[in-house]
């Protein structure tokens, strides 16, 4: 899946916990900092993999869907980060 795709799917998530919600919102705005050179793409992996250990710790096992959800956009957005 390209970045867009997995930003796409991040958007998608609406979850009853603001929690993952925000999480969702702040990997996108990173995801956009780190396309437009604000970022670099270690600084990035690193926020975004401290974004999914939070968002793992405090997830209602009631919203497994949305963790997966993220989780698989995540770990997409880390994988295409680090391929150079």
């Amino acid at each position: 899946m390209s970045v867009e795709q997995q930003q796409q799917l991040l958007a998608s998530v609406d979850s009853l916990n603001p929690e993952a919600n925000s999480a969702a919102e702040e990997v996108n705005q990173l995801t956009e900092a780190v396309k437009s050179g604000q970022l670099s793409r270690a600084e990035y992996i690193e926020l975004v993999k401290d974004i999914q250990h939070r968002i793992n710790i405090h997830q209602d096992m009631s919203e497994l869907e949305t963790l997966e959800k993220i989780n698989t956009a995540i770990n997409g957005l880390i994988n295409l980060a680090s391929m150079v």
